[in-house]
């Protein structure tokens, strides 16, 4: 018996969200000596009528559909977190049927297919505590206490063994012995159509005679026969759906990643086109700043050639100056001659004295190599170097700051004191 129990099938009782029953999915797959797995889903009805919902039957219809697909997808997961753990795909099965009464179809499935191996949800994942011992979950209590003795139980919550129901099979004439589920209730086994992934469908051994009542549990078995068949014919419906869907998003895919490469060539396009046109920008920037610093060079050299004219103007103004006391000066030289041709060299000498212009500012003396300043007079050239070099940065006629230290040689000036030497040649000896 061992033996023959341990070759049996493990069944596990999954809900609608993966989320919930996925920990106890693993739990059976990671524990339990896995050599075929039924994954059994009861939907809970819930009646929806165009007069108790408000609901066009169309709108219903969309309803039910939609909870069927989203089953489907559920059991799909399962499936695929069982190959995930190793075990082969041909020994997988899986189906669903609704009922009104979820514990109660638990407890009839567990009859009509002999179930020795079953694994149930104790409770949410969220209401586990370490060492929880008490079984919150109406349904899991129902069956413990409803289930034929023949199965042995396992009660999970969050992947953990809660609580676990030995099967007694020593015990006669229990009320599910195996003769009574394999002849009253053996047609049920054929309502449980299992999910197409699992690759084939069960064949079903002919049923012994029933009674009257039997009869009629068989005809309503036979009902829900017809109604897992459209149920069935609904889900490949459902899955050819969901292929053209796959198709259709693989197609729109390929349209959304040929227009991200467009995208993506514009974009380049676009980068490019603004890199040039920032280094154009720059180019006319830089273009612009050098003509401002040329603009501004030629407002500098327009000033200096201004202040330059300013300063010839002023030099010319003070040669036509000295020229014009020169003349003064000659004029009245010629007079004295004149007056003074019978007196002596030496009184000639001495009574006559040298232009104020001649004389350098600064020593006094007689200018031999004069030259303008920039404050517009005119200095001995060394005379005005040495004021420079010891200190002074002030005109020393007008006592204003010097805007330069630049010199221009006087050569009218010098001329002029030269001439004028050359006609009073006993000028230094009379010094």
């Amino acid at each position: 018996m061992a033996k023959a129990l341990n070759d049996d099938p493990v069944y596990v009782a999954v809900s609608q969200d993966v989320v919930e029953s996925r920990s106890t999915l693993l739990w059976a797959l990671r524990t339990l000596r896995v050599k075929k797995l039924h994954l059994h889903h009861v939907h809970q009805l819930i009646s929806m009528t165009p007069s108790s919902t408000g609901l066009e039957q169309s709108e219903i219809d969309a309803i039910q559909e939609s909870e069927q697909a989203s089953i489907s997808e559920s059991l799909l997961k399962y499936h695929d977190i069982c190959i995930d753990e190793g075990v082969i795909e041909q020994d997988v099965d899986m189906s669903y049927l609704s009922a009104n009464n979820v514990g109660e179809w638990i407890v009839e499935l567990i009859c009509q297919n002999n179930i020795k191996k079953l694994i149930l949800g104790a409770t949410a994942d969220s209401h586990y505590s370490e060492g929880m011992a008490h079984i919150t979950s109406t349904i899991a209590e129902y069956v413990i206490r409803h289930a034929p003795d023949c199965c042995k139980i396992w009660l999970v919550c969050n992947g953990n063994n809660i609580q676990t129901r030995e099967g007694r099979f020593e015990l006669a004439g229990s009320s599910y012995s195996y003769s009574e589920s394999s002849s009253s209730l053996h047609s049920l086994d054929s309502a449980l159509i299992p999910y197409e992934a699992a690759g084939r469908a069960e064949r079903v051994s002919e049923p012994h005679p029933l009674s009257s009542s039997e009869e009629r549990s068989a005809s309503g078995v036979e009902t829900m026969y017809y109604e897992e068949q459209r149920r069935r014919l609904e889900i490949e419906e459902l899955k050819r759906e969901k292929e053209q869907r796959d198709k259709m998003r693989c197609e729109r895919e390929e349209t959304l990643s040929s227009s991200f490469g467009v995208t993506q060539k514009l974009y380049s396009e676009e980068v490019i086109r603004r890199r040039e046109a920032e280094v154009e920008l720059n180019r006319a920037k830089a273009e612009i700043e050098d003509m401002k610093r040329v603009q501004k060079e030629h407002e500098e050299q327009h000033y200096t050639d201004c202040r330059l004219l300013e300063l010839i103007q002023k030099e010319r103004d003070e040669a036509i100056k000295t020229c014009e006391e020169l003349l003064i000066h000659l004029n009245l030289d010629k007079a004295i001659s004149s007056s003074h041709s019978l007196s002596s060299p030496l009184q000639w000498s001495l009574s006559d004295e040298p232009p104020q212009c001649f004389l350098c500012p600064i020593s006094k003396e007689i200018m031999h190599n004069p030259h303008v300043a920039a404050d517009g007079h005119t200095y001995e050239a060394e005379e005005f170097k040495r004021w420079l070099r010891h200190g002074g940065e002030k005109s020393p006629m007008t006592n204003l700051l010097l805007e330069n230290d630049n010199l221009t040689p006087n050569l009218v000036l010098r001329s002029a004191i030269r001439d004028w030497l050359q006609r009073h040649p006993y000028f230094y000896d009379s010094s």
